[in-house]
């Protein structure tokens, strides 16, 4: 129950009396704090059944694309994004990763996590209900027992990931070599990291891009090992989808679809799944939909880079 002196309520209740020109009674004030207290538990009661059921409605989506679309026949990358659905994945990346998987094979169903949070991220689906297993790491310590004892096939561990330390990481657990999928989430300094991981070669990788930089241009943050997206507007932070393609190019892998809620890129090494083609960058990009209202209220990333001095690196090709 909300406290009955909060704020927001002392608010409403003098705006009240100053309406009624000195005050109701006290019996009047009582029953204003009794139907304040009642429309409030029905409001958490709403919010607790939005928040049961708000994936209801991509999931009755999944299964009509399964129903009357036939993948096969579409062209890449749409043959792999008509397949996506979400069990543990938050933009439904679990149906697309199973897609890609299924052309291109897995040779040891081992997985590193990098930015897991408490679901396991994009590989939660495949140690819960595949029985792979891996690595996951975050920074929050409390969450990564919980994620241990979530996924007891995978060594979950708390550790804040840097260019630095990340191959250390990967190898000191036994990760080191040939892995299936490699996703990385940590809205920050994820172009830097993914550019110095070297200890594991991934069939697959997922990368989160910022879509708030748009479609051309290919622009990441200025490495920070310590970097704090809570320190900054929100829309600051990652590299643009371009940026991360340019550096997923000199490492031997093509950009080969983007989940259309814009939010994650998927990538596959160069030497496997011939027949799938290279996305170009402005093809595959989806602008987050939360952007798109941004951007409609004068938002700009650009002008936000400008306005607060800060820096934006230009990623070669």
């Amino acid at each position: 129950m909300t406290n009955p002196t909060s704020p927001a309520r002392r608010s409403l209740l003098q705006r009240l009396r100053a309406a009624l020109g000195g005050g109701p009674p006290q019996e009047a004030i009582a029953d204003i704090n009794r139907r304040l207290t009642r429309i409030e538990r029905q409001l958490d009661g709403i919010e607790k059944i939005w928040q049961r059921t708000r994936h209801v409605e991509p999931a009755v989506n999944a299964l009509l694309r399964e129903r009357y679309l036939d993948a096969e026949s579409l062209p890449y990358p749409e043959r792999l994004t008509a397949r996506r659905f979400r069990i543990s994945s938050q933009n439904q990346e679990d149906g697309l990763t199973l897609a890609l998987l299924d052309d291109v094979g897995a040779t040891c169903r081992r997985f590193v996590e990098i930015g897991s949070g408490l679901s396991g991220g994009n590989s939660g689906f495949l140690a819960r209900e595949c029985g792979w297993s891996g690595l996951m790491v975050d920074g929050h310590a409390e969450h990564m027992i919980q994620v241990g004892r979530r996924f007891p096939t995978v060594k979950a561990v708390a550790a804040w990931v840097t260019r630095e330390n990340i191959n250390e990481l990967i190898t000191e657990h036994g990760l080191a070599g040939e892995v299936d999928l490699f996703s990385l989430d940590l809205d920050g300094s994820d172009y830097w990291i993914w550019e110095a991981m070297t200890a594991c070669s991934p069939r697959v990788v997922i990368l989160e891009y910022n879509s708030m930089f748009g479609p051309e241009r290919a622009v990441t943050i200025p490495y920070d090992p310590v970097f704090d997206r809570r320190k900054h507007h929100s829309i600051y932070y990652g590299a643009s989808l371009a940026a991360l393609a340019r550096v997923s190019a000199r490492k031997g892998y093509r950009l080969v679809a983007v989940e259309p809620a814009g939010v994650n890129a998927f990538f596959l090494r160069n030497d496997l799944g011939p027949h799938i083609p290279a996305c170009e960058p402005a093809r595959a990009f989806r602008l987050l939909e939360k952007y798109d209202v941004l951007m409609q209220q004068g938002e700009d990333v650009y002008r936000y880079v400008e306005r607060e001095g800060l820096e934006l690196v230009d990623v070669a090709v």
